[in-house]
């Protein structure tokens, strides 16, 4: 037995909601400092975040995570890969892929809201949702290189992160579904 997705019901309780946004958010703080040097933007923990929120939370809910999350940001608090902040970090060579990970979290979750998520569910949504944070990540490049170099440097290196984050942000997600499947099996009495 296997929870349904999202994690987090619809029709959880206006505070629960609330504390899971809040939560959210600092989730992608959290995973924003695990960050690995890389030009033009670190490698970071954000988007495997993003896409376990998108699961537990889903779109709507992951959405205004991640919204709130780029907020605290562009204010001034240090949640940016490397202790980044301010509208310079938010709207700086990262643009693309901070947005990104707004609009491919939302639709990761609202696809998962859409129909049973088994693994390899999981880790196709992921990938797309990786293929859309760098797209838009090359495209918010394209104000400051070349489109081929642009390519080169902010979607090529990130390839295989986005494959490893997307594995195991699916297999978290797996795990937690079947904990409290079985959670839930072991209350019911089966």
């Amino acid at each position: 037995m296997t929870a349904e997705l999202p994690l987090l019901p619809t029709t959880a309780s206006f505070p629960a909601r609330m504390g899971a946004v809040v939560a959210g958010a600092a989730a992608m703080a959290l995973a924003s400092q695990v960050a690995i040097p890389m030009p033009p933007v670190p490698l970071t923990l954000q988007t495997y975040a993003v896409f376990v929120l998108s699961a537990l939370l889903g779109g709507s809910l992951t959405l205004r995570a991640v919204l709130i999350w780029l907020a605290v940001g562009a204010v001034g608090l240090p949640v940016f890969a490397d202790g980044g902040s301010g509208p310079e970090a938010l709207f700086g060579a990262g643009q693309g892929y901070l947005f990104g990970m707004a609009v491919a979290g939302a639709l990761a979750g609202y696809a998962l809201q859409r129909r049973s998520a088994g693994f390899v569910a999981l880790v196709v949504t992921f990938l797309a949702g990786h293929a859309l944070v760098l797209a838009m990540g090359w495209m918010g490049l394209l104000d400051r290189m070349d489109p081929g170099p642009a390519f080169a440097a902010g979607v090529t290196p990130y390839l295989p992160g986005a494959v490893f984050k997307s594995l195991a942000a699916a297999a978290t997600v797996h795990a937690m579904k079947l904990a409290l499947g079985r959670r839930a099996g072991l209350e019911a009495g089966e």
